[in-house]
């Protein structure tokens, strides 16, 4: 019953996903604003929401920190193979080298992928009234904040020689459906992830499996449909940059996580896992780079050797997590 319960679930969240994508190429005409923009700042955060509720769900009620970052790195390192997988799949519309201008917002997220590493090698921890407050996740929550709102001018002024023209008429019921397709996403998303925790518990596998895989892939769904969706529509700009995003909202949610966990300094993992996660998520965004930077002066390739380097890299990185 749970695995039908599972897929119907699943199945909500790839037709609300889909509807959601569309929407948002509606929503940057309506609005003359570029698909960028509205996947950078507003789908990102939309899609990345159950891993929030996942991530404080772990630390709060359960006490288990180390799944909470295994569900954020472990979704960060799905959604750059989502890009991977989007340009084998649709090798002939040249997906990357038509998003080129997202190498600044990559290099914003190496910034902050790196910046967690360095909290969990070089711990620094104050204590108020007994709790624990890490200043790491402190400078990545305002690194974060910072950094959307540089890429939010940094859009504007792409788009800043643009004369501005009226709001479509349409906008008000756009932003309406757009609004019950974000709900339906985040509940069914969660949703999704509580069961993909269930399943796992049933089926015997170790949690720290379950926040680096199951839970990982459950989460990620929704950036999964809306990529794919957002592909198959030629929105490119939406489907590289709601990955990108993400990825920044999940190293947020990891920070957040830590904030909200008072106890106990949360960057001593009980294994080594997380620190693979991020040691794996710093090596795809590198290799995400580069593919991107491949693309500035070259034709699309028969084979694109950064795309199934990704692949590989995510496979390997799996195994080495099991075996961990």
């Amino acid at each position: 019953m749970i695995w039908i319960t599972f897929a119907a679930i699943a199945a909500i969240i790839i037709f609300a996903g889909t509807r959601l994508s569309r929407l948002a190429e509606e929503l940057a005409e309506a609005f003359h604003i570029s698909s960028s923009t509205v996947g950078l700042l507003l789908v990102s955060v939309i899609t990345s929401l159950p891993e929030l509720s996942t991530s404080l769900g772990a630390v709060l009620k359960v006490g288990r920190p180390d799944l909470a970052v295994g569900n954020t790195l472990g979704s960060d390192l799905f959604n750059l193979m989502i890009i991977a997988l989007c340009d084998l799949l649709f090798r002939k519309k040249g997906i990357l080298r038509q998003t080129t201008h997202h190498l600044k917002t990559l290099l914003y997220y190496f910034i902050m992928i790196s910046a967690v590493l360095l909290t969990l090698t070089l711990p620094n921890s104050i204590h108020i009234l007994g709790m624990h407050f890490n200043l790491g996740s402190l400078l990545i929550v305002a690194l974060y904040l910072f950094l959307f709102v540089r890429t939010h001018r940094g859009e504007q002024n792409r788009f800043a020689e643009t004369a501005p023209e009226p709001v479509h008429s349409d906008a008000g019921k756009i932003i309406l459906q757009f609004a019950v397709m974000s709900v339906i996403i985040v509940l069914a998303g969660t949703t999704l992830a509580k069961l993909g925790d269930r399943i796992a518990e049933q089926t015997g596998l170790e949690q720290s499996f379950v926040g680096s895989l199951f839970l990982a892939l459950a989460t990620s769904l929704p950036e999964l449909t809306v990529s794919i969706s957002a592909v198959r529509m030629g929105a490119y700009d939406l489907m590289v940059g709601n990955i990108i995003g993400s990825n920044m909202f999940n190293v947020f949610v990891c920070a957040i996580s830590d904030l909200a966990y008072s106890k106990e300094a949360f960057h001593i993992p009980s294994n080594l896992n997380p620190n693979l996660l991020f040691l794996g998520a710093c090596i795809l965004a590198t290799v995400c780079t580069a593919a991107i930077s491949s693309r500035l002066h070259k034709k699309a390739k028969k084979v694109a050797w950064e795309s199934v380097l990704t692949l590989l890299l995510y496979i390997i990185g799996l195994y080495a997590l099991y075996r961990g």
